[in-house]
C-alpha cells in the first residue's frame, strides 16, 4: 500500500505520516523510491494511534515499539518493562480522573453560584432621599423644588426638579437628567462595552496596576460621610469594578452626558447588590445642579483625556468648584512618549479633539493651574500595541502610550 493510500484509509496526514518515518516510529519496506506500507507497517500504525489516544508520547511509543520489534514482549524482563509502563500510564490516568472529577465540581459550584445570582431579581435603587441636599440650581444656587413624584422611604424613582428662575430637570428611573443633553455627533452610548472589547492583555495589565495604585490611596482614605464624584463613565468607569472597596457610609455621584449609560450601569450595580448610595446624573454641560464645594473625592480614570476628545480645555477647571477645599483627586492619565503618528490620527478621528490631549507637560501644567498639588504619582508602564479596539483606535502600532497614576489635593 502506498503512502498516500494509507493516509487516507487511516485519516492521517502524510506529512505526519512521513514525520513517524523519520521519527522511527514506522519503518516500512521500500519499493524503488517509494514506502509499501505492507501488513506490518499497517499493524505499527494502527498501535502508534491506539497508544496516542491513552496519551502516550511519541517518545514513550516509540519505546513500547522497541519492545515488540526485539522480542515480541516474550522476554520477561521485555515483559515487565512493558507492564511496568502499562500500570504507570494507568495510575496516570486515575490522577488526571481524580483531578478532573475536582475540577468538575469546581466548574459546577461556579456554574450553580453564576446561575443563582441571575436568577435573583436585582433591588431598584433610584435618587437616594440621603442626597436631596446636594442638589441646587445651577444657574441661581437656590434650592429645587420637587414634583410629581414617585418615591419610597429610600428613593426617588420619578419627578420632576424646578426653580422659580425657569430651571427645570426630571427624574426618569431613578437619574436625574438635566436639559443640557449631549448634540455632538462624536460620541454614542456605548451601552454594549464596545469600549472594553479586543483589549490586549498587555494594555489589561496596564490598567490593573492603575487599578492597584487607585485602590491603595483609597485605602488611606475614610470615605465615612464623604461625597466621591465620577464622571465620563461612557468610556471608563473605575467604581464599577470596585464598589466593594468605597464605604457604605459615603455618597456617590455618577456622571455621563448619556442617560442610556447611566441606566445601563445603574442597571448591573443593582443585579451586583451594590447598596452605595449612588445619585446618577446626566448632563453634558458640566453645569451641574450641584451645590458648590459638596465633593470630596474625585475619581479619575481617563476623564481627563476623555473630556478633550471633545474639548480643547481641562475637564478639572470644570469640575474644581464643585471640590471642597483640600478635596482629593484620584486618577490615571495617558500619555504618548512621542506620538506623532497617533496625535494625528487622533485629530483625524476626532475633530473637536484638543491637539494638547495625551501631554503630560499639559497635565501637570494644568493641574497646578486648576488648584492641585500632586502628592503622589507614578507611571505604570506603557504599551506600544492597543490591539483592534474602537478605544484606542487612533493609537499607532509601536508609538509609546503610558499611563500615569496620580494622587492629587486641591489647595
Amino acid at each position: 500500500m502506498k503512502i498516500g493510500e494509507a493516509a487516507r484509509r487511516y485519516g492521517i496526514s502524510k506529512d505526519n505520516l512521513y514525520y513517524y518515518i523519520n521519527y522511527g516510529l514506522l519503518v516500512p519496506p521500500r519499493a524503488g523510491s517509494q514506502y509499501d506500507f505492507d501488513a506490518d507497517t499497517l499493524a505499527d500504525l494502527e498501535m502508534i494511534q491506539a497508544l496516542k489516544e491513552m496519551d502516550y508520547s511519541l517518545k514513550e511509543i516509540h519505546r513500547i515499539l522497541s519492545l515488540h520489534r526485539i522480542s515480541g514482549v516474550d522476554n520477561p524482563q521485555d515483559r515487565e518493562e512493558l507492564l511496568s509502563m502499562y500500570r504507570g500510564k494507568r495510575a496516570e490516568c486515575v490522577e488526571k480522573i481524580r483531578h478532573y472529577e475536582g475540577v468538575l465540581r469546581d466548574l459546577d459550584a461556579r456554574i450553580e453560584a453564576l446561575s443563582r445570582e441571575q436568577s435573583q431579581p436585582p433591588r431598584r435603587t433610584g435618587l437616594p432621599l440621603s442626597m436631596l441636599g446636594l442638589l441646587c440650581c445651577p444657574r441661581c444656587g437656590k434650592p429645587l423644588q420637587i414634583s410629581d413624584v414617585q418615591m419610597d422611604m429610600n428613593y426617588i424613582y420619578e419627578g420632576r426638579f424646578t426653580c422659580e428662575c425657569g430651571y427645570e430637570a426630571r427624574v426618569d428611573d431613578g437619574i436625574l437628567i438635566t436639559p443640557n443633553g449631549y448634540n455632538g455627533e462624536q460620541d454614542i452610548p456605548d451601552v454594549e462595552r464596545k469600549v472594553y472589547k479586543d483589549l490586549p492583555d498587555s494594555l489589561i495589565s496596564l490598567f490593573q496596576r492603575a487599578y492597584n495604585f487607585m485602590k491603595e490611596d483609597l485605602a488611606r482614605i475614610d470615605l465615612s460621610g464623604k461625597v466621591v464624584m465620577e464622571t465620563y463613565v461612557n468610556a471608563w468607569f473605575f467604581l464599577h469594578n470596585h464598589h466593594q472597596y468605597m464605604s457604605p457610609e459615603g455618597f456617590y455621584i455618577v456622571v455621563d452626558k448619556f442617560p442610556e449609560t447611566l441606566r445601563m450601569f445603574k442597571d448591573l450595580l443593582e443585579r451586583e447588590g451594590c447598596d452605595l448610595p449612588i445619585l446618577y446624573l446626566a448632563d453634558s454641560s458640566k453645569n451641574y445642579p450641584l451645590r458648590k464645594g459638596c465633593v470630596d473625592l474625585n475619581l479619575d480614570f481617563f476623564a481627563i483625556n476623555e473630556h478633550q476628545f471633545y474639548a480643547d480645555d481641562f475637564l478639572m477647571h470644570h469640575l474644581s468648584p464643585y471640590l471642597a477645599p483640600g478635596a482629593r483627586c484620584i486618577g490615571t492619565y495617558f500619555w504618548f512618549d512621542g506620538g506623532r503618528g497617533s496625535m494625528k490620527q487622533l485629530l483625524a478621528e476626532y475633530p473637536e479633539s484638543s491637539p494638547r490631549n495625551f501631554s503630560l507637560p499639559f497635565f501637570l501644567e494644568q493641574m497646578k493651574d486648576a488648584g492641585f498639588t500632586i502628592q503622589r504619582r507614578q507611571d505604570c508602564g506603557y504599551t506600544t500595541s492597543s490591539g483592534n479596539n474602537i478605544g484606542f483606535s487612533f493609537h499607532c502600532e509601536g508609538e509609546k502610550m503610558h499611563l500615569e497614576s496620580y494622587l492629587a489635593r486641591k489647595e
